[in-house]
């Protein structure tokens, strides 16, 4: 005899109606509606972000998947995820600008491929990413003499050296903490920025401005303490996409705590 016992067998439960109900339609408040395309190994900017949005805007993210190394190479090849990650975003709800996270990425890919890589999904869109980012940031900062702080290793840092000596930005002096896992960046403890930025500095001359490249170092708690240590203006990569993605959808921030830039000074 089977062990099974036969459908028939089953108590009889009753089953209620389903029915179809009237429901009110919401009205999307017209905000302004960024999409951000991260790294999967990028544990900073988004944390960062939430920490600027205010009431008048949402944040979409999405992630890219990567092999977490932060070289020349790597970095190049991620031009091909772009497009398929921008996809994900929020299919049919307007945005007013798309960016893509990464600033070495974005110096290495360039410009145009990365906004055809996102044009290509929403053609309508305006579009940045870090290094376009801090370049618009230290024009309006009016910032011709720099020191650059980095979490990379020496090829990396040599493309950003030579990016700025062809845009006519003197270098003043540029260092990094020669780190080739993406995962490691974040570990780096904010409060030791400061000191590291005392040794570079030493002995080379006044600055218009410091930079702080890269989305997954935690730079942004810290900006104002630098400013106020060192008296220059400081950009870092996660402080400056917000700032341009809001000012190229002709919504510009002012925001106190995160360095002279957001705060509009």
């Amino acid at each position: 005899m089977s062990s099974v016992s036969s459908v028939s067998s089953l108590p009889h439960v009753a089953v209620a109606d389903d029915r179809a109900l009237a429901f009110q339609r919401y009205n999307r408040p017209e905000l302004l509606r960024i999409g951000l395309v991260l790294l999967d190994t990028d544990y900073t900017l988004e944390r960062d972000w939430h920490r600027l949005v205010g009431d008048d805007m949402e944040l979409f993210c999405t992630r890219m998947p990567t092999h977490a190394e932060v070289t020349p190479a790597a970095l190049k090849a991620l031009e091909a995820g772009i497009t398929p990650a921008a996809a994900t975003l929020v299919p049919g709800l307007p945005l007013h600008t798309l960016a893509f996270g990464c600033t070495s990425a974005g110096l290495l890919i360039g410009d145009v491929p990365i906004a055809e890589r996102l044009h290509a999904v929403r053609p309508e869109v305006a579009v940045t990413h870090p290094w376009l980012a801090i370049r618009a940031a230290l024009e309006a900062l009016e910032a011709r003499r720099i020191a650059v702080l980095t979490p990379y290793v020496r090829e990396v840092d040599d493309a950003f050296l030579d990016a700025f000596t062809a845009l006519g930005i003197e270098v003043a002096a540029i260092g990094g903490f020669r780190l080739d896992h993406d995962p490691d960046i974040p570990a780096v403890d904010p409060a030791c920025l400061g000191d590291a930025l005392a040794t570079l500095l030493d002995g080379a001359g006044p600055v218009d401005a410091v930079v702080l490249p890269c989305t997954n170092l935690r730079a942004l708690d810290v900006l104002d303490e630098l400013e106020q240590r060192f008296g220059v203006p400081c950009v870092s990569s996660n402080q400056a996409l917000y700032w341009h993605a809001r000012w190229i959808a002709g919504r510009p921030t002012c925001q106190a705590g995160f360095g002279r830039l957001l705060a509009g000074v």
